[in-house]
């Protein structure tokens, strides 16, 4: 049961679509590393900038999904992964 949990996780963190905010966050910082609209990169770094969000988003669903734990420290600073 868990493997098909991860497994649809997984598939619909990959055909999920970026948001507006996602899009936004991404030109902003194509912009602080001086690529402007103009740039003829400007297209391949907002798509790595989101993609890369979206990779960050994926990995802590998985993590949540193998341990319910995720985001609750026990005393210890353990988080059991």
């Amino acid at each position: 049961m868990r493997q098909v949990l991860v497994i649809a996780l997984a598939a619909a963190g990959l055909c999920a679509c970026a948001s507006d905010s996602m899009k936004e966050a991404a030109i902003r910082q194509c912009q602080t590393v001086g690529i402007t609209q103009n740039d003829p990169e400007f297209d391949v770094c907002t798509r790595s900038y989101t993609l890369q969000s979206n990779q960050d988003t994926l990995e802590v669903s998985y993590r949540r999904a193998l341990n319910p734990t995720y985001d609750k420290p026990t005393a210890h600073g353990w988080y059991g992964y």
